[in-house]
């Protein structure tokens, strides 16, 4: 009996496991590469399931890289963003690649002291130890802005808004250390100067070099290289033989003059538009003039003028840079707008610079500005005001993130322009943070929002304005300004100053107008002085994204901020 039972229950098991077999259709893995793919779509939807039937989970931004898990039929399993999902493999581009056969050949080095090492790649994970400035590890893997490293103590991820990568064995690397000691020469029509080696946002633009301009090599790091490009400044221009030519011996003769400041008008790009898991690449400020035929000229509505605040621009006979130059304009000059030439990615404004005879000045640059207010009839700022400006976040801390770029950046990046802007006004301004510390050195946040309330109260600030990037769903977007109606001592005085600075950026910023509102946020009830909080925009939308990043809006922006605060001063 015990014997018929056993062979009764085997042929069952048998059965079954065929049954099994024979329905179940295994999900394919990949165990010794990683498949890559480029999202071609302007948006991918990631999908609970293999099929457009299943819950929506999020929206997926176009470009962005994504490493397969696993794929069923025409269905790629993926993580974006904290979710696992599916997206359909028709709006892929396939980029197939050994795991981390590019990363191992990385080294990347810490360029702030305290920064957190965590066991995931967000701030939301645990923190394994603190790395001092200087630290090197080897890159182990890369993913949404953060970079896995080993170093002689820990493995983990960090932010790379914190390190400074070295490749030494990069295949797109045009100079070697070699090249240092020889000579430059630039090919297009303008090239930027920045303050380091990159195209982030935390390295400013700080001049531009012309077509024909050569400079003797002074360093170099990987695909850049750092010239004396006016007779006291030294900075940094991309050597990809698509902007210039390295050369052992110097040319013989030079179009024009390194020293001269150029105008800074339809700047020639260093590098091409970023993908969003690039965040050393940000979009090109100033594209090159679209065609004629692309084109919209528009009359103001209203009188509007034109100011030149800062080195010059050219007059030009065409609103485009293949115009003549008729003239020059220079910092302290102003016109009355009498018409714009507006292209999908550039503008210009045609005046009338001298009795009977009409222009077109650039409007691509921090150089100048448009104001509705008369410039010889605008009263001067009041020179005893003085100003607080807190970038949000910084230190170990990089604040909300979205497409490869983080809130710390950006934020210091707004507060510097606008800190600019009020400084020619006539304004004292302080900030409350360097470009990659914090304000305390305290890993508590309490501890750090208490220092920058403080700077308020040591500098005896008039008020203080704190900048902050949204994050949200990735539909969200749009601006809002908050103040405390109960904590700060001058609630009325908040309210009036958020009211003038949300009106005068909001329309530049060109976003949802989410509106004035009021909040208890620490920096705002606990500041002695009136205090407002801005939230500029949506890191985590790409349309809000795309205007954060890009120079020129940032710019536009701050100025329209200043403004605002200027029109709060007016008001009093």
């Amino acid at each position: 009996m015990k014997t018929k039972l056993v062979k009764t229950f085997s042929i069952f098991f048998l059965c079954t496991t065929l049954i099994c077999s024979y329905f179940y259709q295994p999900i394919h893995t990949e165990a010794s590469s990683s498949i890559s793919y480029k999202v071609t779509a302007s948006q991918l939807t990631l999908r609970e399931g293999p099929s457009t039937s299943t819950k929506k989970l999020t929206l997926i931004p176009k470009s962005t890289k994504l490493t397969k898990i696993s794929s069923k039929g025409s269905w790629i399993k993926v993580k974006y963003s904290g979710k696992t999902g599916w997206v359909s493999s028709q709006y892929l581009s396939k980029v197939t690649t050994n795991v981390n056969t590019a990363a191992t050949s990385k080294t990347v080095s810490t360029n702030v002291s305290n920064l957190n090492i965590r066991s995931g790649a967000a701030v939301s994970y645990k923190s394994l130890g603190k790395l001092a400035k200087g630290t090197k590890g080897t890159v182990l893997d890369e993913k949404s802005g953060w970079v896995k490293i080993k170093t002689s103590k820990y493995t983990g991820w960090v932010s790379k808004s914190y390190v400074t990568f070295k490749s030494p064995t990069s295949s797109n690397t045009t100079t070697t250390a070699s090249n240092v000691g020889k000579y430059y020469y630039i090919t297009i029509a303008n090239l930027n100067v920045r303050e380091k080696a990159s195209t982030s946002a935390s390295s400013a633009i700080i001049g531009t070099v012309r077509k024909g301009n050569e400079f003797k090599i002074l360093k170099e790091s990987g695909t850049w290289v750092q010239i004396q490009y006016s007779t006291t400044k030294k900075g940094w221009v991309s050597s990809k033989s698509a902007y210039g030519k390295i050369s052992s011996k110097k040319h013989t003769s030079q179009t024009s003059n390194p020293n001269n400041p150029d105008e800074g008008e339809d700047t020639d790009v260093e590098e091409p538009t970023p993908d969003p898991s690039e965040p050393e690449n940000p979009t090109p400020e100033e594209p090159t003039d679209t065609p004629e035929d692309n084109v919209v000229y528009t009359k103001p509505s209203k009188t509007e003028y034109i100011v030149i605040q800062s080195g010059y621009l050219n007059i030009r006979s065409k609103p485009n840079t293949k115009g003549d130059i008729l003239s020059e304009a220079s910092a302290g000059d102003y016109f009355t707008v009498l018409r714009y030439a507006t292209y999908p990615s550039n503008e210009w404004v045609e005046v009338m610079y001298a009795s009977g005879q009409t222009g077109w000045i650039s409007n691509n640059t921090p150089n100048s500005y448009i104001t509705l207010t008369n410039p010889a009839t605008n009263p001067p700022a009041e020179s005893n005001k003085t100003i607080v400006l807190d970038a949000g976040h910084g230190g170990s801390d990089p604040g909300s993130g979205g497409g490869g770029y983080n809130e710390a950046a950006l934020t210091y990046a707004f507060t510097l322009k606008t800190k600019s802007h009020l400084e020619s006004m006539g304004y004292t301004v302080y900030t409350t943070r360097g470009q990659y510390s914090a304000c305390s050195s305290s890993t508590n946040k309490t501890v750090d929002l208490q220092c920058r309330v403080d700077v308020a109260k040591t500098k005896k600030a008039d008020i203080f304005v704190s900048i902050h990037m949204n994050s949200a769903s990735a539909t969200a977007k749009g601006t809002e300004t908050y103040y405390a109606a109960s904590g700060n001592p001058y609630p009325t005085r908040s309210r009036q100053l958020a009211n003038a600075v949300h009106s005068a950026y909001q329309p530049t910023m060109g976003s949802t107008n989410r509106g004035v509102k009021t909040n208890v946020f620490y920096v705002n009830r606990m500041a002695t002085v009136p205090s407002i909080l801005l939230e500029v925009g949506f890191i985590s939308n790409v349309e809000d994204r795309s205007k954060l990043i890009n120079a020129t809006h940032q710019n536009n922006v701050s100025r329209s901020i200043a403004q605002g605060i200027h029109n709060y001063f007016q008001m009093q």
